[in-house]
């Protein structure tokens, strides 16, 4: 299974129904299917993490970033590099409605035959030619 940052993102900084939902997401993965993501996924978390912190009034620290960032270590998703064929397969993805960002892990998860696990809708609804399952978590 592909993780994009997204899930994680909630899971690790979210404690509401988002965050809880994508916990749930992520532990109901089958132990004998190993989480994958593509190798700009550490940043993109950490990325999201500094937006969400910087954001004012937002519950979300700074001072929780460490903690958010071990968290997500924890998920145990392995980070693999990106093939270049991957970044031409997302070059065409992208030329739709997708972010680029996004689409490396929808390549990432065609070339795994595996589906992709994500907290951001718009994938879902996005009218690029996806070859895989995007599964969206959404809080109940």
């Amino acid at each position: 299974m592909i993780v994009d940052a997204s899930v994680v993102v909630d899971a690790v900084s979210d404690s509401g129904a988002r965050g809880r939902a994508a916990r749930v997401a992520l532990a109901d993965q089958p132990a004998t299917e190993p989480l994958l993501a593509p190798g700009h996924f550490a940043f993109e978390v950490m990325s999201a993490l500094q937006a969400a912190a910087n954001r004012p009034g937002h519950p979300f620290q700074k001072a929780d970033i460490p903690q958010a960032l071990v968290d997500a270590e924890s998920l145990e998703i392995e980070l693999e590099s990106t093939p270049w064929a991957d970044v031409h397969r997302a070059w065409v993805l992208s030329q739709t409605s997708l972010r680029y960002a996004d689409a490396i892990y929808i390549a990432a998860a065609e070339r795994h035959g595996s589906a992709l696990l994500t907290a951001d809708g718009r994938m879902g609804r996005s009218k690029a030619p996806i070859l895989c399952e995007i599964i969206t978590v959404k809080p109940n």
